[in-house]
């Protein structure tokens, strides 16, 4: 539900909590529960996106801040690959 206020595009990734952390885990993601100190919080995380391949493997990421035309000539070349 929390990335369909960014997109209908993006995929969440959901399920047993053990096996989410093992796969973020697994792809270097970083996340990190703050307290605001009056009761609520806010997370930090890994900005980049990862990119996935057709069958689900990591082919690489879109870091924070990288330029349109370089996050472009990587998603064309996944798609290239199939």
């Amino acid at each position: 539900a929390y990335v369909s206020n960014f997109s209908d595009r993006i995929t969440g990734i959901t399920g047993d909590p053990d096996k989410v952390h093992a796969m973020a885990k697994s792809f270097g993601i970083y996340w990190k529960k703050v307290d605001t100190g009056d009761g609520d919080y806010t997370m930090d995380h890994t900005a980049s996106v990862l990119l996935l391949n057709a069958k689900g493997d990591f082919a690489g990421t879109i870091a924070y801040g990288e330029s349109s035309d370089t996050a472009v000539a990587k998603l064309k070349r996944l798609a290239a690959k199939g």
